[in-house]
């Protein structure tokens, strides 16, 4: 299994998770898609710029201990 998180291959597809800033029509402005990774982690995009974003990969740890900074956050 690759150790380095950008060499795994995506396994899933990407679900769309949005909340926070909303604009004047109360849509939310923040989303991100999440896909888990083979072997464990998970890669992250921004839905503004679809399929053509870049990705961040993070190890599960990782992820949660940055969900956990989000004000109102509940695991």
């Amino acid at each position: 299994m690759a150790d380095n998180l950008y060499e795994r291959k995506v396994t899933g597809p990407f679900a769309a998770l949005c909340g926070g800033n909303s604009d004047n029509s109360g849509s939310a402005e923040d989303c991100l898609s999440v896909a888990e990774l083979e072997g464990g982690g998970y890669a992250v995009r921004d839905t503004k710029l679809g399929d053509g974003s870049p990705e961040l990969r993070f190890t599960a740890a990782e992820l949660t201990a940055a969900a956990e900074k989000i004000p109102g956050f509940v695991a």
